[in-house]
């Protein structure tokens, strides 16, 4: 498994010098979680990608600073918002481009939604995935509490209805937040597994650094590339849930060690 560490564990720093920060880790893949609209300009994006490129990490995915708002831009009954959001989003689609990356996250439509059924909301993200797919690039719907995909009963209709060039991000702590069978969502995203965010839990918290809670990661692994290929595992954790005493380096040099 190819073990890396999101720029969104060193939020509220700025994407810039949260790069940065993974690099001194020695981690050789990343995920950029972009943290406001300037961050898009394409000059600014070119000076991520000369950092990525000087310290040999590749750059996996991105993920937008939108997310919490997808619902309102994307699924919120306006064709003529849809039209904008869609066009908003070639934004993302563009940076990857330049990033090298492939793989656009959507968290996607909130499960309070209800006016908004499973098959209506995949018409709408496979418009999204059609124009992503214009720039090569591929939209990887991740599962997140309280959001449609963050839950078993939802990916199933999800599965049904979605195009084939979709693909998933599996993540670790959501779907313990949501209180979901972990590899009950792994089968049922199987090969269009992206990549995945990992974390570790325990009965006191669900976004730790890998080795502080209870996960058999050398068991996930194995399930995941013996199963279904999958590559690539991307330390995502909450930025106070990372100490002096334990860092994203030894996360990532324990995660190394048991492979």
């Amino acid at each position: 498994m190819n073990i890396g560490v999101s720029t969104g564990c060193y939020f509220p720093r700025k994407t810039i010098d949260a790069l940065k920060f993974v690099a001194e880790t020695g981690a050789k893949y990343t995920e950029i979680f972009f943290n406001t609209d300037s961050e898009l300009n394409e000059e600014y994006i070119s000076q991520l990608k000369s950092i990525a490129d000087e310290n040999g990490i590749k750059i996996i995915s991105v993920h937008p600073f939108t997310s919490a708002i997808e619902t309102f831009m994307f699924w919120s009954k306006s064709d003529y918002k849809l039209e904008d959001s869609i066009k908003y989003y070639e934004k993302y689609f563009r940076a990857c481009q330049i990033l090298g990356a492939k793989y656009v996250v959507i968290h996607g439509c909130y499960s309070s939604a209800e006016y908004m059924s499973m098959e209506d909301y995949t018409r709408i993200l496979n418009l999204l995935s059609r124009k992503a797919r214009e720039y090569d690039v591929y939209i990887s719907q991740e599962n997140v509490v309280k959001f449609k995909c963050g839950y078993i009963q939802n990916l199933k209709q999800f599965i049904e209805y979605a195009d084939k060039d979709v693909k998933f991000v599996f993540d670790l702590k959501q779907a313990v937040r949501a209180q979901q069978n972990i590899y009950e969502i792994i089968d049922l995203m199987a090969d269009r597994i992206s990549h995945i965010h990992i974390s570790d839990y325990n009965e006191y918290g669900n976004s730790l650094l890998p080795g502080k809670g209870e996960v058999d990661f050398k068991k996930l692994f194995c399930y995941l590339q013996q199963s279904y290929n999958v590559d690539t595992a991307l330390i995502e954790v909450y930025n106070e849930n990372i100490s002096q005493q334990y860092t994203v380096k030894d996360a990532l040099d324990y995660l190394k060690n048991i492979q």
